[in-house]
Formats: structure tokens, C-alpha cells, sequence
């Protein structure tokens, strides 16, 4: 897969739980259980570790 389909993926992806994390903040999604809120922060933070050594590593290799 190219690396820009992937980034539009995880872009797709990333804005999708960043409303829904946004709105069970909010209230207006009530039965969203908090732990599940969790994990979306979880991985956005592992998604921004790895994304950032992945250029982080491919800056080294030129």
C-alpha cells in the first residue's frame, strides 16, 4: 500500500475517534463507556511515538 493511502487511512481514522472520544467528553454519547475513551487516547499516543521514530529513522538512513 503507498505510504500517502496510508497516511489518509490513519488520518480517516484518527478524526473519526477524535469526534467520538470528543463527544462522550461532551456527554452527548452516554453510554460510551470511559475505559473505551481511554484506549482512543492510548492509541493516539502510540500512534504519535511511532510515526514520529518512523521519520525519526528514515531522516538517519539518507
Amino acid at each position: 500500500m503507498d505510504k500517502r493511502k496510508v497516511y489518509r487511512l490513519l488520518l480517516v481514522l484518527v478524526l473519526i475517534l477524535t469526534i467520538v472520544y470528543t463527544l462522550s467528553i461532551l456527554g452527548y454519547l452516554p453510554y460510551f463507556p470511559y475505559f473505551l475513551a481511554y484506549y482512543i487516547v492510548v492509541f493516539f499516543i502510540v500512534l504519535f511515538l511511532a510515526l514520529r521514530w518512523h521519520e525519526r529513522l528514515r531522516g538517519w538512513r539518507l
